[in-house]
């Protein structure tokens, strides 16, 4: 148990997405009286997330909304890195734990770590697989996303991640730095178990449906589940809904039938009536550093169809309901596919011990007190 005096400043410069998710859970596990969050919101409405702690321990940071002040925060937060400076000071911190990414505090990071120690979370030691749209935008990810990200790898000594593989790669790349491992956190909210709005773009479609959700980027494989998806008549007596915003980099079929896309933002609240229609949910990942997505399928008990990357094999090896594929392989993945669809197995166990509230509570508490004593 952390000493009452142990006190935590979280911070989340990225709170959006699947970052909030993330955030939120790992925030509410470690909770205690004296501790302190500094969120920056892009939107009002997540500012409900926190209602249930006190009211003055949560300090929210609005994203400016012009380009030209979205720019001067990325690269002079001036008024942010204050704030976590007066934090520390005055409510006495023990401990900055970063949960987010945290890109625009690259240029304060050192200074930040001599106020108190440090806890970074690396989200990917190794850039995703990527199709960018030109130079510009290639040059535009290394300057704003990749080079900020491999200097706070570099420039912060305590670190956790959620991927044996990504440690190991963490500790060869930098032996000094001490890295810290921990269960990923659970995507689910309250939100996604209770939520009752429909997705209107499936309410024509029969129960049943192939389902891949997520951001729509090459490394998770999207582009393999289509054609897969087209080229096997066996799967199309299934609709397959593809969930979730980005811009679909990969050639559509001209003659394409029983596919939809699903291709924006999609609301919490709208994900069990996503999940609980699906037959079978398949995320055929061509690199992975870390994710929580079979969190949110296994709560909902769905057979899974997983590409065999370290990370996934690592957290779902064994577990009835789980089909794994060669990463790559359209025609493996038609085979896991089919062996999914034809499964009755509960994947539900999946959920209860991988993403308990009680194993991630303990290996975090152990971090915590092995980060907090650790010199600077």
């Amino acid at each position: 148990m952390r000493d009452p005096e142990q006190h935590i400043l979280f911070i989340a410069t990225e709170y959006a997405a699947g970052m909030r998710p993330y955030a939120s859970a790992i925030i509410h596990t470690l909770w205690q009286a004296g501790d302190h969050a500094v969120i920056v919101a892009k939107d009002d409405n997540v500012k409900h997330d926190f209602d249930d702690l006190d009211g003055d321990s949560v300090t929210w940071v609005d994203y400016p909304v012009t380009k030209l002040h979205k720019l001067a925060f990325r690269f002079r937060p001036t008024r942010l890195v204050k704030l976590i400076e007066q934090l520390v000071v005055e409510r006495g911190i023990r401990l900055i734990y970063c949960l987010t990414g945290e890109l625009i505090l690259v240029n304060h990071i050192k200074r930040l770590q001599q106020l108190a120690p440090m806890l970074y979370t690396v989200h990917d030691a190794v850039g995703h697989d990527s199709k960018f749209d030109g130079w510009g935008t290639w040059l535009k990810h290394k300057i704003l996303i990749d080079g900020p990200r491999q200097r706070l790898i570099r420039n912060t000594n305590s670190q956790i991640t959620n991927s044996y593989d990504q440690q190991c790669l963490i500790r060869e790349r930098h032996p000094y730095h001490r890295v810290y491992y921990a269960p990923f956190p659970t995507l689910v909210t309250d939100d996604i178990a209770n939520g009752t709005d429909t997705v209107p773009e499936t309410s024509h479609i029969a129960d049943g449906y192939i389902l891949f959700f997520g951001n729509l980027q090459l490394y998770k494989g999207v582009h393999l589940l289509y054609d897969a998806y087209m080229k096997h008549p066996g799967l199309q007596m299934r609709h397959l809904v593809i969930a979730g915003a980005g811009h679909i980099y990969f050639k559509r079929q001209a003659d394409e039938k029983g596919v939809t896309f699903v291709n924006r933002y999609i609301d919490d609240s709208e994900l069990k009536d996503l999940f609980s229609r699906a037959a079978v949910v398949v995320y055929p990942y061509i690199s992975a550093t870390q994710s929580g997505v079979t969190s949110i399928a296994s709560f909902f008990d769905k057979p899974m169809v997983l590409s065999d990357l370290p990370f996934f094999k690592q957290a779902c090896e064994g577990i009835k309901g789980v089909e794994f594929f060669p990463s790559g392989d359209s025609l493996e993945l038609i085979s896991a596919i089919d062996r999914a669809l034809m499964s009755a197995d509960s994947t539900r166990l999946l959920y209860e011990r991988l993403y308990a509230p009680e194993a991630m509570l303990a290996a975090l508490e152990e971090v915590i007190q092995a980060a907090c004593g650790a010199p600077e």
